[in-house]
C-alpha cells in the first residue's frame, strides 16, 4: 500500500513537532523514517498510522484520503496497520499464542481459524512449537518475534515499527532486521521503520528520510543517501556510524580534513594510485572501509591531502573528475 503525506504539521502548544513534511513512501518497500530524539519521529508516526489527526495536512492510503474518517471509518481502516513497538506491549497475564491471538479476537474470528492462524504466525516468526510459553520466560528477541506475529495476525498491508529494534543487543538485532525483511517480502507490506540507529536504515530499508527538528531535511535510495548525503544532519549520523562500526577502521584520531566516498566498482578501482601520479598529491588515510547497502557497496575514507594547498587542490578536482564524493571538514 502507498502511503502519502501532504503538508502535515501537528503543534503542542508552541512546539512544532511535525512541521510541514510531506512525504511518498512507495507501495511494497520498507522505509525508515531516521532523526534524533525530539526531532518527531513518533509523532510523524502516529500520525501516519491515524493514532492522532494533525492540526493541518493530508494523509491517503493508495489514494484515499484517511486523516478525516469517522470513527467506525477509521476503526476499520487501523485494521489495515499492524505496529511493533520497542518495550513490545506484550500481556504478561497471557502467554505467547494468546498475546499473539488477542487481535483476532477483538476481530470476532472464530476460535478454530485463530488456532490455525497462531501456529501459521508461531511458525513465521520462528518460533513454532513455543506457543505456550509464558511472556516471562522469553527473552527480549523472542518477546519481539511474538510482538511481530501479533501485529500481523490480521493480515495488514501496513507494518509500523517504532524503534523495534532499540532494547536489543546487535546480533539480535540483526535477526529481527532480517525476519522483518523477509517477512515484508512474502507478504507484500510496505513496511514504516522508526529508528534513530543508521545501522538500522543500512540493513533494512529501501528508502530513507531524515528527519530534523520536524522537518524532513533529506529523502531517497538508502544507497544514494550513504553514497552522497547532502544535509548535515544526515552526514553527522553517517559520522557516527563510522567511528563505531567495524566494518570502517580508524587507526588514527588525529587529523582527517576529507571524507570521500566511493560507490560500486569505485570501491575497487586503484583511484588514489590514479590521483596521485596525475597529481602529485600525497593521501594520508586515517579510517577507511566498504560497508554494503541494499546490495551495493558504499567505501568511505578519511584523509588528509598534501604535500601542498596546489597539490591538495587538483587532487580534490581529479576525485570529483572520477565521480568520487569530497566532503571537506570544517
Amino acid at each position: 500500500m502507498e502511503i502519502t503525506l501532504k503538508h502535515l504539521r501537528r503543534n503542542y502548544g508552541a512546539l512544532h513537532a511535525v512541521d510541514d513534511v510531506s512525504l511518498n513512501i512507495p507501495s511494497n518497500t520498507v522505509f525508515g523514517i531516521i532523526g534524533r530524539s525530539g526531532a518527531g519521529k513518533s509523532t510523524l508516526v502516529r500520525l501516519i498510522s491515524m493514532l492522532e489527526r494533525p492540526d493541518e495536512g493530508e494523509v491517503y492510503y493508495d489514494r484515499e484520503r484517511v486523516d478525516n474518517l469517522d470513527k467506525k471509518s477509521l476503526i476499520k481502516a487501523r485494521r489495515r496497520i499492524g505496529m511493533i513497538f520497542q518495550n513490545f506491549n506484550l500481556f504478561s497475564s497471557r502467554n505467547a499464542a494468546e498475546n499473539i491471538a488477542y487481535p483476532m479476537e477483538i476481530c470476532g474470528m472464530d476460535k478454530k481459524d485463530i488456532r490455525e492462524r497462531v501456529d501459521e504466525l508461531l511458525d513465521l516468526v520462528g518460533l513454532s512449537g513455543r506457543g505456550n510459553a509464558p511472556i516471562s520466560t522469553l527473552s527480549g528477541g523472542q518477546k519481539q518475534r511474538v510482538a511481530i506475529a501479533r501485529a500481523l495476525a490480521v493480515n495488514p498491508d501496513i507494518l509500523f515499527c517504532d524503534e523495534a529494534t532499540s532494547a536489543l543487543d546487535p546480533q539480535t538485532t540483526r535477526s529481527i532486521l532480517s525476519l522483518i525483511k523477509e517477512i515484508q517480502k512474502k507478504m507484500n507490506l510496505t513496511v514504516v521503520m522508526i529508528t534513530h540507529q543508521m545501522e538500522v536504515v543500512r540493513d533494512s530499508c529501501d528508502y530513507v528520510a531524515v528527519l530534523d527538528s520536524g522537518r524532513i531535511v533529506e529523502e531517497g535510495a538508502v544507497a544514494d543517501v550513504f553514497a552522497n548525503p547532502k544535509s548535515a544532519t544526515t552526514k553527522d549520523f553517517l559520522s557516527n556510524l563510522t567511528s563505531s562500526h567495524d566494518s570502517v577502521v580508524r587507526w588514527s584520531e588525529d587529523g582527517g580534513r576529507y571524507i570521500l566516498r566511493f560507490r560500486g566498482s569505485q570501491t575497487d578501482a586503484p583511484i588514489l594510485s590514479t590521483v596521485s601520479n596525475e597529481t602529485g598529491a600525497i593521501f594520508n588515510i586515517r579510517a577507511a572501509g566498504v560497508q554494503t547497502v541494499n546490495g551495493e557497496e558504499i567505501g568511505i575514507m578519511v584523509c588528509d591531502i598534501g604535500p601542498d594547498k596546489e597539490r591538495e587542490e587538483k587532487a580534490v578536482a581529479s576525485l570529483l573528475e572520477k565521480g568520487i564524493v569530497v566532503e571537506e571538514e570544517k
